[in-house]
């Protein structure tokens, strides 16, 4: 999930107490669903976009309709047991880093993490006063903060926003990965 170059950098920031951030713009757990034996893609029957696995709800989710079904273990067109899941969300990113750096505190700041009233404040208050050393998230962590404490950001995946189907994909993507290096020093 992350190079050797990053998972180095985050490790020697964790060492000198300083803050990290982790971008990836892709929300849940895996991006998509498919059937290993035919290649059946689990999309939402309203959109016809692939869904995403959110693990906390254990559900599946279309992140434009806003549909939800259950998961699927069994393929509904070939009935194989060769479902799986790909794709990274900042739920799987959340995990790795707890798995690979258990002893740093750290935070998910997504449209999941945020739906309570002041949560969005909150999280970026515990961020900027120094409790939080690896603040995961999404572009809104990215977007009109300034955090002059964090010495390390680290864009997850980067490369994935050129391949989406839309001709200001590349300058769409430059937009992101400047919003993304102003919020360190």
């Amino acid at each position: 999930m992350f190079s050797v170059d990053l998972y180095s950098a985050i490790e020697q920031n964790l060492k000198e107490k300083r803050q990290t951030i982790l971008f990836l713009n892709r929300r849940g757990y895996s991006t998509f669903i498919m059937c290993r034996n035919c290649g059946y893609t689990v999309k939402c029957k309203n959109c016809n976009i692939s869904m995403t696995y959110h693990s906390y709800k254990r559900k599946l989710k279309c992140h434009y309709c806003g549909y939800e079904e259950n998961m699927v273990t069994v393929c509904p067109a070939c009935y194989s047991d060769k479902i799986r899941y790909f794709g990274t969300g900042t739920q799987r990113l959340e995990q790795e880093i707890n798995k690979q750096f258990p002893t740093a505190r750290t935070i998910r700041m997504d449209i999941d993490t945020v739906t309570k009233k002041n949560s969005h404040e909150e999280i970026l208050e515990k961020f900027k006063n120094e409790k939080i050393d690896i603040l995961i998230g999404t572009q809104m962590v990215v977007k009109g903060h300034h955090f002059p404490d964090v010495t390390l950001v680290g864009v997850i995946a980067a490369d994935s926003s050129l391949n989406i189907d839309d001709y200001r994909a590349n300058e769409r993507t430059f937009q992101i990965l400047t919003q993304v290096a102003r919020t360190s020093r």
